[in-house]
């Protein structure tokens, strides 16, 4: 009967402990160490299963993500009330028409 294998370290050290960028770069280097090894074994139908098990979930967290976001966004919209009113900009005043500009003449030097 053989025993259960212990995930590598690399993968699973201080895990509770990591911020969301570090988990997601963790949960990155196992995904990729993962298809490696499934193509490596020549497509590995139990990495595959995995790989597909995990894609499901990530999808699945992140449209539930989505909805909870949407409706917290949804709510803080709704209480903070119509925008300030927005002061009205200075109009420019019209071009002159007609108008010439003196005519520049060069410098010259002494």
């Amino acid at each position: 009967m053989p025993t259960p294998a212990e995930p590598r370290g690399i993968f699973v050290d201080a895990l509770w402990r990591l911020d969301v960028t570090e988990t997601k770069r963790r949960l990155a280097l196992v995904r990729a160490a993962c298809r490696a090894a499934s193509i490596e074994a020549g497509g590995d139908k139990e990495f595959d299963a995995a790989l597909a098990r995990v894609d499901a979930d990530l999808l699945y967290a992140a449209q539930r993500a989505v909805e909870v976001l949407a409706t917290e966004l949804a709510m803080h919209e709704r209480d903070r009330g119509p925008p300030p009113d927005t002061p009205v900009a200075e109009t420019s005043p019209p071009p002159v028409r007609g108008a010439r500009l003196p005519r520049l003449t060069p410098r010259t030097s002494p």
